[in-house]
């Protein structure tokens, strides 16, 4: 029997909101990041699985900064020292746009037991008696899927565990598309790798159970209010050499993420609708979470009377609390967000917001998505 820990998506380096880590002084939703992480390592310290798979996006960009690098390195050493191999492939976060930009994955391929695959093509390694078919985030993901389907179509004749490890939207198996809206995400059909044991998936960050031997792990944080009901873990694989196999879902400990149900103010006065928003925000007990609050139907001259002050004050124990205004002038429907700081990001939110688009974008993604390239421009001009 072979044990092997399938984990995706962890972001590391990712940030967001402006709350500050008091230990450390650095953003809140890095270091949770960070936990989520090293929650993991501590766990398979402790079972000794017989590999861990990685199926991308262990960084949240390409360029990560030195102390996620440090981070990470710290932690795969962990791993080295006790033995546990480590295989981890590129996702469409950390994968550069241009060749000559390099990889930070090149930093971790001789450490030993470390095995990453990043250079936008299929790899096969071998550990033990596992064959793992690896494929990173690449330019043409159906060709080296074909390269992986040759290597692997000789099973009668061997004895080895084979496993794909991809990172994509997958389609097929009668199930929809495991898409998560980005611009550079890949799409790969899974129709025909039928001849594995396992298919380890990254990328869409819900765990989720796309065919009997095929899984996405799920990310190991929220990192949207589109993720909130999602519990947030890591999966224990356990393959036999009778075909049979056992898939255990273990929940990580993550930051909360609260969606409170929205104020319809269209039967409201405004008395009421003051009530509603400050006996809304205490009744979530909202410290130490990330929570939204969507205020539908106001009308423009009660938003404008709101105590701002008050609202800034209830809500100042949560880690990001998001209060989203949806009001109505002139027969259109506008949104505000509270707090409004005029920075670019808050323009580029508001722009977002008011700017009609097709019905078939996901005005959430291109929000996060722009968000997040702020982000890395800023972060890349500190360095």
């Amino acid at each position: 029997m072979k044990r092997i820990f399938h984990i995706a998506d962890t972001h590391i380096g990712y940030s967001a909101y402006r709350r500050m880590d008091e230990e450390t002084g650095l953003n809140q939703r890095e270091v949770d990041t960070y936990e989520a992480f090293r929650q993991f390592v501590d766990y398979a310290l402790k079972e000794k699985p017989d590999a861990i798979l990685h199926a991308g996006d262990l960084f949240d960009s390409v360029r990560p900064t030195n102390r996620a690098i440090s981070f990470v390195l710290s932690q795969i050493i962990r791993l080295s020292n006790a033995g546990i191999p480590f295989v981890a492939i590129s996702g469409n976060h950390e994968t550069p746009r241009l060749k000559e930009t390099g990889s930070v994955f090149s930093l971790f391929e001789h450490i030993p037991g470390v095995y990453v695959v990043y250079k936008n093509k299929y790899e096969l390694i071998e550990i033990d008696d596992t064959k793992i078919h690896a494929i990173p985030h690449c330019d043409d993901i159906e060709s080296e899927k074909n390269k992986m389907r040759l290597n692997n179509s000789d099973r009668d004749n061997d004895n080895a565990f084979n496993i794909a490890l991809l990172h994509a939207s997958v389609l097929g198996a009668g199930q929809p598309v495991f898409m998560m809206g980005e611009f550079n995400e890949q799409m790969v059909n899974i129709d025909d790798l039928t001849n594995f044991d396992y298919l380890a998936l990254g990328h869409f960050h819900r765990c989720t159970k796309v065919r009997k031997d095929a899984y996405y792990a799920g990310s190991t944080e929220r990192f949207s209010f589109n993720e909130v009901n999602e519990d947030k873990s890591f999966l224990e694989v356990m393959l036999r050499e009778d075909d049979g196999k056992e898939v255990i879902f273990h929940e990580l400990r993550t930051r909360e993420m609260v969606d409170l149900e929205p104020i319809v103010c269209s039967s409201l006065d405004e008395r009421e609708i003051k009530s509603a928003i400050t006996h809304r925000i205490p009744e979530c007990n909202p410290q130490d979470k990330v929570v939204r609050l969507k205020v539908q139907d106001i009308p423009l001259h009660v938003y404008h009377s709101l105590d701002f002050d008050e609202l800034k004050r209830l809500t100042r124990s949560a880690v990001h609390f998001e209060i989203k205004y949806e009001f109505r002038r002139d027969n259109e429907l506008y949104s505000a967000e509270h707090p409004a700081f005029r920075s670019l990001h808050t323009e580029f939110e508001h722009f977002i917001g008011k700017y009609t688009i097709g019905a078939h974008i996901n005005k959430e993604k291109l929000r996060e998505l722009g968000l997040r390239y702020m982000q890395e421009w800023e972060r890349d001009n500190e360095e």
